[in-house]
């Protein structure tokens, strides 16, 4: 690996960059695996502050060798060619094109959306997430800077007979929505908003109260090297020095502390490797409630039975009454709820807790005498906290011998 230390050999890459461009856009890839750049010193210490913003837009200016403009992320496509082969079908890598379509079908088995659901989606490219969108029946408007890619998914949506919406310009177009989405689909997109933060923070009046934002195949890693800022990589320096594109990386710490201070609740879809398949789904803060009856088989017992939509308990042995979601949560502060059927017996003591990485690590615990819950809301609550990642988290029911009750839902929010 080649630490780049001067424009002279970053320069000196690209040039071994175009070469293997020309044999395939395979051996391209391999020379971006190649070099990159150190993180600069001297950073400043507040994410948030114009200073640390400041830094990064240097930065770009220095690798870049102009000033960072969004006229800069236009790329002047040959819009009849790729209405033939668009990206990615059109590097004739079978790779490229099967980490394209994975990270598409994962974000798309992400996307909670009702039929016919209004979305909007920012900085559709090539429209391959575009137009599967609106094939699923979908009503999509989509915004792109770029005048060529415009004009591609308003030839593509003719091809197919497809009511796609398609505004040419900047992602601040969503300060003006006055008709709010019930989704907003960042795809290999938002990575390239050079004021992230206004544009979370304007996000607020682009969805419905229950909408949710989602970013898919974005550099948001919990490994990435700082808060958040130019992307160094082989790649990335190629796009920059190359083309002009900001390519901005997130830690993913910080991600969900910038979607947190705009009044976002954000959480990791897990895809595994490599990381970028993963979604980020966001959802106004003060709307987020992660519901599960009792029976949903992402909920399991091991000394109860699964009746209809209940897990039920009857004088059962000790055991693990409840297990479950397994889902991954972000920093914060969060209560779980479990609830029990109101109007049957309750019998007998459990330790309810918290925990973590499939139950390896346990969060926080408390003990519960269901006997002692409100008959009319007969609710066992428990508020745990974390300042990292909760990954696999489950809420559990560790009951005492002859533990009777009928459970009907299991629920965390943030507080």
């Amino acid at each position: 690996m080649q630490i780049i230390r001067t424009l002279a050999e970053l320069d000196e890459k690209l040039l071994e960059c175009d070469r293997a461009a020309r044999t395939s856009d395979d051996q391209l890839r391999a020379v971006f695996e190649t070099f990159r750049m150190d993180p600069p010193d001297r950073m400043p210490a507040d994410p948030f502050s114009t200073e640390y913003r400041e830094f990064h837009m240097d930065l770009y200016r220095h690798i870049a060798g102009r000033d960072y403009a969004t006229a800069n992320e236009i790329t002047n496509i040959d819009v009849a060619q790729a209405l033939h082969r668009p990206f990615p079908y059109a590097t004739g890598s079978c790779s490229t094109v099967g980490d394209h379509l994975i990270a598409i079908g994962f974000l798309f088995r992400c996307l909670a959306l009702a039929p016919q659901s209004r979305v909007l989606e920012l900085g559709h490219g090539w429209g391959n997430a575009t137009v599967l969108l609106a094939e699923t029946g979908h009503r999509v408007t989509t915004v792109d800077i770029e005048p060529g890619f415009c004009e591609l998914i308003k030839r593509r949506a003719a091809q197919k007979n497809l009511p796609i919406t398609v505004v040419n310009a900047e992602f601040t177009w969503v300060e003006e929505v006055r008709e709010p989405f019930d989704a907003v689909i960042f795809f290999e997109s938002f990575h390239h908003a050079a004021d992230h933060i206004r544009l979370l923070r304007a996000l607020r009046q682009t969805i419905t109260s229950k909408g949710r934002i989602y970013f898919g195949a974005e550099p948001i890693q919990p490994d990435f090297p700082y808060p958040w800022g130019i992307r160094l990589d082989g790649q990335s320096l190629w796009t920059i020095r190359k083309h002009g594109c900001l390519e901005l990386g997130f830690n993913d710490r910080y991600f969900a502390a910038a979607l947190s201070r705009n009044g976002w609740f954000g959480h990791k879809h897990v895809a595994g490797i490599p990381g970028w398949l993963n979604v980020w789904e966001a959802q106004l803060r003060e709307a987020v409630v992660f519901r599960f009856a009792a029976g949903d088989p992402i909920l399991g017992t091991e000394v109860g039975v699964r009746v209809g939509d209940v897990i039920a308990l009857q004088n059962a042995r000790h055991g693990t009454a409840l297990y479950g979601p397994y889902i991954t949560l972000p920093t914060g502060r969060y209560v779980a709820q479990v609830y029990f059927r109101p109007g049957t017996p309750r019998v007998g003591r459990a330790i309810m807790d918290i925990a973590v990485e499939i139950g390896t690590r346990q969060v926080t615990q408390r003990v519960i005498e269901v006997a002692h819950l409100l008959d009319s809301h007969p609710v066992a609550k428990l508020e745990f906290a974390s300042d990292g990642e909760l990954r696999e988290l489950e809420v559990r029911l560790i009951c005492d011998p002859g533990f009777t009750a009928q459970i009907e839902a299991v629920e965390i929010r943030p507080t």
